[in-house]
């Protein structure tokens, strides 16, 4: 019986490596958090979270001032990187992108048009040559319209601008 649905497993491809699903994590919100904050690291929501609700689930700030902290209702989106500052009563907040290398980790996007030239090496088949490249066409076009216009750069054929477009958006 065991064999019976080894081969039907085996016939239907169920055995076959498959491609991860890049879009899954498009469902989830994934926020980076850091700095003075009792638990740091990524937290997934369903709904974009509002500023106070991250702060609240990571734990809060390290307090080390009897005065409330108060927070601005930020609505957050995913891919941005919160990082929490203290000082004496006072808390700061900075707010700007995960680092490219932990989009690419987690299935999120890298966007074409404003990664650094180390930023685009996160993608895998883009070395420092290519990136190179990426950058120069992109500052020569004025930016990329399309995703399509990355063809037109040095070393990015059919081949692999298929492979790297999964990892892209404008």
């Amino acid at each position: 019986m065991l064999l019976l649905v080894l081969a039907i497993n085996l016939l239907k491809g169920g055995f076959s490596p498959a491609e991860p699903d890049r879009t899954a994590a498009y469902k989830e919100i994934l926020i980076q958090v850091s700095g003075d904050i009792k638990n740091p690291g990524i937290y997934g929501y369903h709904h974009p979270p509002h500023l106070m609700e991250l702060v609240t689930n990571a734990g809060g700030p390290n307090l080390r001032a009897r005065k409330p902290v108060m927070l601005k209702d930020i609505l957050l989106s995913s891919g941005r990187r919160i990082e929490v500052m203290r000082k004496g009563e006072k808390t700061k907040i900075i707010e700007s992108e995960m680092s490219p290398f932990h989009k690419i980790t987690l299935a999120l996007p890298i966007w074409l048009n404003r990664e650094t030239m180390e930023g685009l090496t996160a993608v895998p088949g883009i070395g420092p040559k290519t990136a190179g490249n990426i950058v120069f066409e992109r500052a020569k076009k004025g930016g990329f319209k399309r995703l399509e216009d990355l063809r037109s750069v040095k070393g990015i054929g059919p081949v692999m601008y298929d492979k790297i477009r999964p990892y892209l958006a404008l």
